[in-house]
């Protein structure tokens, strides 16, 4: 009798899981179309071709097929062959998400086809129905972007990644690293030509604390994005070639967007990089000369021709450079 018992045990258990797991995959799958359709009500495209769930009998993975989402108010349209939700079935606030080899991102100022070898991330949630970002890391390996605005760029690696940090609510600490970026545009292949600049960026990086003015949950794709208010900059680094530069400092963004604080800039070479940005066109020829001057005066009161450590400031919506006006302050918004 004992081993029939233990039969009908087992048979119980199977048959207890498997209820279990289907009964999350069908909340998995519905929850999403209930999403999409929400989309919809609100104003957005939302176009799919089927979801499908699979995983059994611990997981519990979505896929979507035939993607396109499309916030039609702010003129965002993302098209995707696919893209994944995956998670164990038994920790719903951890899930790994796949995008697709390649797709397309419209904004309203272009439109960007990405490709990519693999693109994944790896995000927790607090506890509870907001779904408010508790960390993300994102690795995105041969990572391309192509804009029909007339640029390029590849990256070896991209590595983004969050958590929340404890000193204050709604911060968060930042690291941004992008390996091996190969900027390509008519400006860049000029200098490139020129022997300026060489084909790949070879350091490129962030270290930042940012405190927003909302928690960054379901609301925040569903409705306006949380916005930055205080940017504390452990450090941005960059090394191209016999460029390199540093910044560190903190800042605060005004509810307009308008930036002020002041930031310490440690460049080297700096004279080339001024040329760089006068060819590319981002300084103009009228200011490229008076900005020469001025910044040759500061670097030879540090004691060194070639290096800069000078207050980039932002006050009263203007930018000055030292003692150099440069024009009005930047605005900072996510869209």
């Amino acid at each position: 009798m004992k081993p029939i018992r233990l039969l009908w045990l087992t048979v119980l258990v199977v048959l207890g899981w498997s209820a279990w797991w289907g009964w999350g995959a069908w909340n998995a799958k519905t929850g999403l179309e209930t999403w999409l359709e929400a989309r919809r009500e609100a104003g957005w495209q939302a176009e799919w071709d089927r979801i499908e769930v699979q995983g059994f009998p611990t997981r519990i993975d979505r896929t979507i097929s035939g993607l396109v989402l499309a916030n039609t108010e702010k003129g965002w349209v993302w098209q995707a062959p696919f893209f994944q939700i995956l998670g164990l079935n038994y920790q719903k606030d951890h899930v790994i998400l796949v995008w697709p080899n390649d797709m397309t991102l419209q904004t309203p100022w272009q439109t960007v086809a990405i490709t990519g070898d693999e693109l994944r991330g790896s995000v927790t949630f607090r506890p509870g129905s907001a779904q408010e970002l508790q960390s993300a890391t994102l690795v995105f390996d041969g990572l391309a972007l192509d804009s029909d605005a007339g640029w390029t760029s590849s990256m070896a690696q991209v590595r983004l990644a969050t958590r929340p940090n404890e000193a204050g609510e709604g911060q968060h600490d930042i690291g941004l690293e992008i390996v091996g970026l190969k900027p390509r545009s008519d400006g860049i292949a000029m200098l490139a030509k020129a022997g300026l600049v060489p084909a790949t960026v070879d350091e490129l990086k962030a270290d930042l604390t940012v405190g927003f003015d909302r928690p960054w949950d379901r609301q925040a794709l569903e409705e306006d994005r949380p916005q930055p208010r205080e940017i504390d900059i452990h450090e941005i680094a960059a090394k191209w070639g016999k460029l390199e530069l540093r910044i560190a400092g903190a800042l605060t963004v005004a509810s307009d967007g308008v930036v002020s604080g002041e930031v310490m800039v440690k460049s080297t070479n700096w004279r080339e990089m001024l040329e760089i940005a006068r060819r590319s066109g981002f300084v103009p020829d009228s200011l490229a000369d008076p900005i020469e001057s001025a910044l040759s005066m500061l670097s030879g009161l540090a004691g060194r021709s070639d290096t800069l450590d000078i207050p980039l400031a932002f006050e009263n919506g203007r930018t000055r450079l030292g003692p150099l006006p440069l024009g009005r302050a930047p605005v900072l918004a996510i869209p």
